[in-house]
């Protein structure tokens, strides 16, 4: 019944994402939303122990997952590191070929005493000029639970907070982390509108354009 509510659900996010126009500034061959069947077999300790050894940072999944969609960033910053139980999500911004923008996630699985990569995407502007790029989709945690995430980057340092609207009606806000931003609930859904705001409760960008994953 779980994977037949679920799939019903994507159904409904599946249409929704047929109504909205493709987006201008966002390289949509940069996306990818797959689990990570030849993923290079680097790991990082669990937080409750059981393996002491010398590991990666916790970057290193995050760079060799990038170089697995055939980039190489720069200037790579994981900014969001975050238990999901039994999982583990990082948030993560990159300067990707000619200087563009990039922006993505990584659920990670604890599997012999180390995480490995679980699924993840990325998204990248098509100009090194862009202000700022959103994506929604979603990702199940090993034990089959479904969530929604929105994530992206802004480069305008005077943004403060982003604003989600959800196509249920319900509303979200999450605080930039050095331009990075990355917003979770659970359940399937998509999001209508995605607002960045100054301090002073401004509008920067009325509505982020969103690149499906």
């Amino acid at each position: 019944m779980l994977w037949g509510g679920l799939a019903v659900a994507l159904l409904g996010v599946g249409l929704l994402a047929g109504c909205i126009q493709p987006v201008s500034n966002a390289n949509l061959t940069q996306t990818a939303l797959a689990p990570y069947a030849a993923f290079p077999t680097a790991t990082s300790a669990l937080p409750d122990g059981g393996r002491t050894e010398a590991t990666p940072a916790p970057d290193a999944l995050v760079g060799q997952f990038i170089a697995s969609r055939g980039q190489t960033p720069a200037s790579l910053l994981v900014w969001h590191d975050q238990l999901y139980p039994p999982d583990r999500l990082q948030g993560f911004s990159y300067t990707g070929a000619g200087s563009v923008p990039c922006a993505g996630y990584l659920l990670l699985a604890p599997a012999g005493g180390v995480w490995q990569p679980n699924n993840g995407a990325l998204v990248c502007a098509d100009s090194p000029a862009a202000g700022a790029l959103a994506a929604v989709t979603f990702f199940l945690t090993s034990d089959q639970q479904p969530y929604t995430i929105v994530f992206g980057r802004v480069l305008d340092p005077a943004v403060t907070a982003i604003a989600v609207q959800f196509s249920d009606g319900s509303s979200q806000q999450t605080t930039p982390q050095s331009g990075g931003f990355l917003l979770v609930r659970p359940g399937v859904t998509g999001a209508n509108v995605i607002t960045a705001i100054n301090a002073e409760g401004n509008t920067i960008f009325p509505n982020i354009p969103q690149s499906p994953v």
